[in-house]
This record gives C-alpha cells, structure tokens and sequence, in this order.
C-alpha cells in the first residue's frame, strides 16, 4: 500500500528528558537525535532552565532539535 501525498510522513518518536541536570547533557541528547533523524525533544522541569547555550554549545549542528524543543513544568502536562 502507497502512502498518500497528503499525509505528512511520521516524525519518529518524541524524546522526553525529566528534569534533565546540565545543559550539555541535553545538548549530547539533541546531537544524537539528529543523528538518528529525530527532532521532537520534550524537557521536563529543566534545573538550570531554558534555553541554555551550554546545551546548545554541545549540540554540535543540532540546532534544529534545540530550537525545537519544548518545555514543560511536570510530566503530567
């Protein structure tokens, strides 16, 4: 079965850090979802906040992930 042109293809799985502790470690993540094609990134409760230019420092071309990525007060929202 052909998909349709009209359906955009599927995004992959969302990745989802809670109460990720240091903004390189969220970067490192950013990076290898690029890597893989991936590109929704959930933050739950970040400690040092958001946006972080560490994270961002170590994303290395994965910008798009960084820029993209949603942030959210608790796991239930």
């Amino acid at each position: 079965m052909q998909a349709s042109n009209d359906i955009p293809p599927a995004a992959g799985p969302a990745i989802i850090l809670v109460e990720p502790q240091l903004g390189e470690n969220i970067g490192m993540v950013a990076r290898a979802m690029a890597n893989f094609g991936l590109s929704e990134l959930r933050l739950v409760n970040p400690r040092d906040g958001w946006p972080s230019e560490k994270a961002r420092a170590a994303a290395s071309r994965a910008d798009h992930v960084i820029d993209a990525a949603r942030v959210f007060d608790d796991l239930a929202s």
